[in-house]
């Protein structure tokens, strides 16, 4: 009898302990994706967006997993959009402050190739501004 009790016990333990799916897909959403939010609660607010970028999220600058493969083609640099405009390079992200921004999205090579075509072949980051998502009627 207590055998039974202890084993039900911890069956609904690790029922009751077990994150759900939902909760494991706002966790891997959140993976690609830097909110407002997150860069005012930071410290690096009133810094330059890379700086918070390389604070929060390191991984949207990393060169992506499976380049030195062999037989690979051409590895492409990672390519920043604006607000939908294709900025010049990752130097960019210097002269943008962090609290400027609504929202920066990490597209890996797959995805950013299949929106941006073949150069995109290295990542993108899609950035989105804080003045650009009230005119859309998004809150900040």
């Amino acid at each position: 009898m207590r055998l039974r009790f202890s084993a039900l016990a911890a069956a609904t333990l690790l029922l009751v302990a077990a994150p759900s799916d939902a909760d494991a897909q706002k966790v891997k959403k959140s993976r690609d994706r830097l909110t407002n939010a997150e860069i005012m609660t930071s410290a690096l607010k009133d810094q330059a967006l890379l700086a918070a970028i390389r604070a929060l999220k390191p991984q949207f600058l990393e060169a992506p997993r499976g380049v030195r493969s062999l037989g690979g083609g051409m590895q492409m640099p990672l390519v920043v959009y604006v607000d939908g405009i294709k900025a010049a390079g990752v130097d960019v992200l210097h002269n943008i402050r962090a609290k400027e921004v609504h929202e920066v999205r990490y597209l890996d090579p797959a995805k950013s190739q299949n929106e941006y075509g073949i150069t995109a072949n290295g990542g993108a980051l899609q950035i989105k501004l804080i003045q650009r998502a009230i005119t859309e009627g998004k809150k900040p």
